[in-house]
């Protein structure tokens, strides 16, 4: 019995494999991204003795072990995750349930919908952890391959680590630990297993000098690791970095849409502004500053803007994209009543792309590239065409906290007398695009709208009427729980929870809006700050992050509105045009003198806008596949560099004739005849003759040095160096030629072989 249950590993290999699978479950459980995750412990209980029953077993093949192990993780894993369903549901029921909700969540994955289902998350996190126990535990017990546990479980942890609040990271410290003592534990059996087999004696206690010599290194890498940032913030590498950057900022907007819900989805310090703009649970965000905006007065910094509803949540349905160089103005629309204001603003953390700016932005210092939607405008009885709506606005590189950027905006200063006199005369781009609402909306979301603005006689009557419904009615939290699956997130915040943040006051307002006609989007950034006299501007806290809508007026453009009850009311100018703040007092205008004082006469240019720098029309200094193959090739070279300093430093160590008898076999081995460990220096000399040709003679010469060098009493005699480089000469010419014979047999092309078919007699 005792047999049966022992293994060659050793249950500590189990346990510390166990261990590390158990540490990636309680740092999601941590996490708090949704409810169920504990039933997870399960899952990897159940995938890593599965992965030690089927890799002992020697009567079924490899795919075969691993077709059966999916299939029972997938049955596994969806009858414990059922089980985190609401209601009393029957098995059966359950499993059908999960099913539709997962087809559910496909559909949006497939399309442009925003997801905010916590359940399928939890699904499809147990299914990746139990293919990452599983074959971890497999490939480790079959094969020895250690790090096909080690590398995808610290993924988990460490990307867990990254994007959940603070506190979580003493998990990825302790699966650090584990993961070294599993390394060491199977490295030292694969090396007791080949002395075993060849016969070489070991201590018992060579184990404690492997684990010795690991704590070493892993301090090496932590040491290295902190040195790593202050290397990539140089403008050089910083280059390199942005361009692999980008496509991972793609996939946390994803991420964004399809797990809407999720508690910590916005738990890190600041919003990511992606395509999509899901109305989901709650926010924790830091109050670390992000920004300084030196503006002339408080403004909403306007990072992107969405157009569709979704019943879920909103996206930005722009699919074309434009490309505008430094210093020149940008073609898009600008309205009247609009006063053009300069920002310049720094970021405060190294990375950044996003370009922020107040109302519509018309030019700035930097290339940048802009989401867009093109479309036709007429003015003065004229059409405009070619004229584009910019939806987000990023950087063609990342932006140096140290200079930062600035960009002068068209900012609307419109009076509340003037918005009542515009009428309802709305261009058909507008219309097109922004009174659209889902088949699905609930008709007292529409009957609520209509009863709230029975009373206005203009747009702006009526979007004032909602503003203060909305102000005065609903309560601002920012712990509100996202809505259940399948129901209209509006509906739920107007008529169930009653309660929630700015995305839900802003989602409220527009959605009405375009109920009763009235086209409106949703505007996503930051509120103005604070004022700094120190810095000369505003700073910008993470914590500033917000949402607002914007209301199209003929003639006038896009106007900020403030629903959200946390925030002030916009001040609107009087009749006499002033300027619009994002709320506050109104400052008086400043003069073109009094801007200069504040930004510098050489920033302003003839026309009163800021001029372009020469630098900042420069092309970056890497794009696309070149930054690849730049960064390849600097690994490539610090790779080669570190082994070179290990061979000198090695050689140096060693005796004159040790150190060419090690020459000789690295020459060997690029011949492709390694050393084995179990050969003598006479018994590998001989085998390389062999191979070569005839050197036996110059092989020996060598093998005889190291032996009387290292075994004679009386220590190695004088080396006549002429006989040295002779028989190295000669063993050298003899390896070249080896090895040009491989290569040109290998390139030989082989004669095909016809056999004649036998026919029957």
């Amino acid at each position: 019995m005792k047999s049966r249950l022992r293994l060659k590993e050793g249950w500590s290999t189990y346990f510390l494999l166990l261990i590390i699978h158990v540490l990636a479950v309680w740092a999601l459980s941590a996490a708090e991204w949704a409810d169920g995750l504990g039933l997870l412990m399960w899952v990897v209980f159940v995938a890593v003795t599965l992965g030690v029953i089927l890799a002992k077993q020697r009567w079924l093949p490899g795919i075969i072990s691993h077709i059966l192990a999916t299939l029972v993780g997938l049955a596994w894993t969806v009858f414990l995750v059922s089980n985190v369903l609401p209601g009393a549901l029957s098995v059966k029921e359950r499993m059908l349930a999960l099913v539709y909700r997962f087809t559910a969540w496909l559909s949006v994955a497939l399309g442009e919908g925003v997801s905010g289902d916590g359940v399928i998350f939890v699904l499809q996190l147990g299914i990746l952890l139990w293919l990452a126990a599983y074959l971890g535990t497999w490939f480790t017990f079959r094969r020895q391959a250690v790090w096909a546990a080690i590398i995808p479980v610290g993924l988990i942890i460490l990307i867990n680590s990254l994007y959940a609040p603070s506190g979580v990271g003493i998990y990825f410290v302790l699966y650090l630990f584990c993961a070294l003592l599993l390394i060491v534990r199977v490295h030292v059996l694969a090396e007791q297993t080949r002395w075993q087999k060849y016969r070489i004696a070991f201590s018992p206690d060579i184990a404690w000098d492997f684990l010795r010599d690991g704590v070493i290194l892993s301090l090496i890498i932590v040491l290295s690791a902190l040195f790593l940032p202050n290397a990539l913030a140089s403008p050089r590498w910083s280059d390199i970095w942005d361009h692999f950057s980008r496509p991972w900022q793609r996939v946390q907007d994803e991420w964004a849409r399809l797990y809407s819900s999720l508690r910590s989805q916005r738990a890190q310090e600041g919003v990511l502004f992606g395509r999509a703009l899901a109305l989901g649970g709650p926010v924790r965000l830091s109050d670390t500053p992000f920004m300084v905006v030196q503006a002339p007065r408080p403004l909403y910094w306007r990072a992107a803007v969405y157009d569709e509803y979704t019943g879920r949540g909103w996206i930005n349905s722009d699919r074309a994209s434009a490309t505008w160089p430094a210093g020149e103005y940008w073609p898009v629309p600008v309205f009247d009543a609009a006063q053009d204001i300069t920002q310049t603003v720094k970021p405060l953390q190294s990375g950044e792309f996003r370009v922020y700016a107040a109302g519509q932005p018309i030019w700035a210092n930097i290339p940048v590239a802009a989401d867009v939607t093109y479309i036709g405008m007429s003015r003065g009885g004229v059409m405009i065409s070619g004229l584009a709506e910019p939806s987000s606005i990023r950087a063609l590189r990342a932006i140096s906290p140290n200079t930062g950027y600035t960009v002068v905006s068209s900012v609307p200063a419109v009076s509340a007398g003037r918005l009542r006199a515009t009428g309802t005369n709305y261009p058909a781009w507008v219309l097109e695009r922004y009174l659209a609402l889902p088949p699905g909306l609930p008709a007292r979301v529409v009957n609520l709208a209509r009863e709230i603005t029975a009373g206005a006689n203009t747009p702006y009557d009526a979007c004032a009427a909602i503003e203060s419904y909305l102000r005065r009615e609903y309560k601002y939290n920012q712990l509100v729980e996202a809505p259940p699956p399948g129901v209209d997130a509006v509906d739920h915040f107007l008529f169930v929870s009653k309660s929630g943040y700015c995305d839900y006051y802003a989602s409220a307002m527009v959605v009405m809006l375009r109920a009763i006609g009235i086209p409106a989007r949703i505007a996503a950034g930051y509120t103005s700050g604070n004022w700094d006299a120190t810095r000369q501007g505003y700073v910008v806290l993470y914590s500033d992050a917000h949402s607002w809508p914007e209301v199209f007026f003929p003639n006038y453009g896009w106007i900020v509105f403030e629903p959200t009850a946390s925030e002030p009311l916009i001040a609107r100018p009087s009749d006499e045009p002033q300027g619009l703040i994002g709320g506050g007092v109104i400052p008086p205008l400043l003069s073109e003198d009094e801007e200069e004082m504040k930004f510098g006469a050489d920033e302003l240019a003839s026309t009163g806008q800021p001029a372009a720098t020469p630098a900042a029309a420069q092309p970056p200094f890497l794009s696309g596949w070149r930054a690849v193959g730049v960064g390849a090739g600097a690994l490539a070279l610090l790779v080669g560099l570190g082994a070179a300093l290990w061979w000198a430093v090695r050689l140096r160590r060693m005796k004159p004739a040790e150190r060419l008898f090690a020459g000789l076999v690295w020459m060997a081995r690029l011949a492709g005849i390694r050393k084995s460990d179990n050969e003598t220096p006479r018994e590998f000399a001989l085998r390389l003759a062999r191979a070569v040709g005839d050197s036996k003679a110059e092989a020996m010469f060598f093998a005889d040095l190291y032996y009387r060098e290292r075994f004679s009493a009386r220590g190695a005699a004088p080396m006549d160096k002429d006989a040295v480089r002779r028989s190295w000469a000669t063993v050298r010419r003899q390896i070249v030629a080896y090895q040009w014979k491989r290569v040109r047999r290998a390139l030989t092309p082989k004669p095909r072989v016809t056999r004649m078919p036998i026919g029957r007699l």
